[in-house]
Parts: C-alpha cells; sequence; structure tokens
C-alpha cells in the first residue's frame, strides 16, 4: 500500500504539471491567435488548431485527476441513504464498471489510433500527423483505468480492515442530519 500511495502522488504531481504545461501552451497560442488575427490583420491558421488539440490533451488528462480527485459526476442521492457498509461495496462495484468502459474505450481507441496511422492523414493547418490529435482519448482513457485499479485497491483494503473512508463518514453524518 505504501508503494502505491508513493506512486500516485508522483503520478498525480506529473498529470498537474503536465495539465498545467498543456493550458499555459494553450493560452499563449490563443493569444497569439487574436494579436494575429485583429492586429495584425493576418491570421495564423494553425494558431486555432494547436489549441483545440491542447484542449483535447488537457481534458483527457485532467480526467485521470478527475478519478484521483473524485470530480467525476454521480448519482449519489440512493448511495446517500445506504448503510456505510452496501456504500462501500456499491462504489467498489460503480468503479469495476468505469473500469470496463474505460477499458473498452482505451482499446477501440488504440485499435482505430493503427487504422488512422496506416492513412497517414495529416492534421488541415499545421500538417502533422493526425493520429497525435486523437491518441488523447485512449491514453487518458488507459490512465483513467489505472487511475480506477488504484482507488479499487484502497477501496479493498480499507473494506478488509473495516476503515470507513472520511467521505463516506461526513456523507453518513448529513444522512443522520436529514433523517434526523
Amino acid at each position: 500500500m505504501h508503494f502505491l500511495r508513493r506512486l500516485d502522488k508522483i503520478w498525480t504531481f506529473i498529470e498537474e504539471h503536465i495539465i498545467a504545461i498543456l493550458l499555459m501552451i494553450m493560452t499563449s497560442i490563443t493569444f497569439w491567435g487574436v494579436i494575429t488575427r485583429f492586429i495584425l490583420n493576418d491570421a495564423s491558421p494553425w494558431a486555432e488548431e494547436a489549441a483545440r488539440y491542447l484542449s483535447i490533451w488537457a481534458a483527457f488528462i485532467g480526467a485521470s485527476l478527475g478519478v484521483k480527485k473524485g470530480a467525476h459526476i454521480g448519482v449519489e442521492a440512493f448511495v446517500m441513504i445506504l448503510p456505510v457498509k452496501i456504500k462501500q461495496y456499491i462504489e467498489i462495484i460503480i468503479n469495476i464498471i468505469c473500469i470496463g468502459f474505460c477499458s473498452a474505450v482505451a482499446y477501440i481507441g488504440y485499435d482505430y489510433l493503427f487504422k488512422l496511422l496506416a492513412t497517414g492523414q495529416l492534421s488541415p493547418a499545421m500538417r502533422i500527423p493526425i493520429v497525435w490529435a486523437y491518441a488523447a482519448v485512449p491514453i487518458g482513457c488507459f490512465f483513467m483505468t489505472l487511475r480506477y485499479i488504484m482507488l479499487i485497491i484502497e477501496q479493498v483494503t480499507f473494506l478488509i480492515k473495516g476503515i470507513v473512508p472520511a467521505e463516506t463518514q461526513s456523507m453518513e453524518t448529513e444522512g443522520e442530519i436529514v433523517n434526523g
């Protein structure tokens, strides 16, 4: 478990910094695009495309970070009224379903990447292999799959040791306040 926490910490650090760098570059390119279009009256054809691709990469890497931080949307109204033990089992089942979905998207995405790579298609403005833009989807989903696996390992460990995660305790307290 110690190794997993250390790996998670390093991975989170890398993801956060990659996202920050991508967003800074994207902002700079967008700013450059505005300057060239409205001040120099000569739009940079590559600026919008580059900003779009950077945004896609930031979103998919950010989605992996969202798994770690519990930032993805979910319907919790039903789960909140259940006992703590059952909540823990349901969270594990939900994460297994998420692993299945993310794995499927990653697999289909990788398959599509190889087909796209064979075509040699280039992006319209920057003339780079379009596969670089599309690669964000399977790579991001692969990272999300790994995050969900790490989350399940943590949840099963808590369940075996009888530990109630802090977020489950706070939901239980809220439920008692509402119901009590």
